[in-house]
């Protein structure tokens, strides 16, 4: 939590505390709550990263290896779980070869993934590529953009909702 005029402290901040928290001391619920809250992201940068529809086992070594980091980590260490979930993908699947041609899966998340963003504002978008790309907490989302806690959390559920909506749309088509 920051201090200062402009300091404005997120339930989501708070959420994802109290989630590492829990996580530390080894809390099953937490663990499927992580799990739970990362699976679709994960599964999204991952297809992307990887080129590849299929990217369940490689999700789940994500997760068990964010988990275990969580686990592990000093309990007055702040953790930053987005960052530590990109930093995790990127240190297991290093950057793919050039040259690899898109399948049709990924071209396909890929333009689920352009619809929502063409969807969003220009704020909005901005918020998601620090948020998804960069990996910046919300609270450096909220500092360098000068927006508040809450409007940069129902940018990253309304994409999120929208993006799992229209992926499940295309998956039962």
């Amino acid at each position: 939590m920051t201090s200062g005029p402009e300091a404005e402290s997120s339930p989501h901040d708070e959420t994802f505390a109290e989630l590492v928290r829990r996580i530390q001391i080894g809390d099953q619920t937490a663990i499927h709550a992580f799990h739970s809250m990362f699976l679709p992201g994960i599964e999204f940068l991952l297809r992307r990263k990887l080129e590849r529809p299929e990217i369940a086992a490689a999700a789940a070594r994500v997760l068990t290896a964010a988990v275990q980091e969580i686990e592990t980590s000093p309990r007055a260490q702040v953790v930053n779980l987005s960052q530590l979930v990109t930093r995790t993908i990127h240190g297991m699947f290093p950057a793919a070869m050039p040259n690899v041609e898109p399948r049709v899966a990924d071209a396909l998340t890929e333009n689920l993934a352009n619809s929502v963003l063409a969807d969003r504002t220009s704020l909005e978008r901005e918020i998601l590529r620090r948020y998804y790309v960069l990996g910046e907490s919300p609270d450096e989302i909220r500092i360098h953009l000068r927006v508040s806690s809450r409007a940069i959390k129902q940018a990253i559920a309304g994409a999120r909702a929208d993006f799992r909506g229209k992926m499940q749309r295309s998956e039962s088509a």
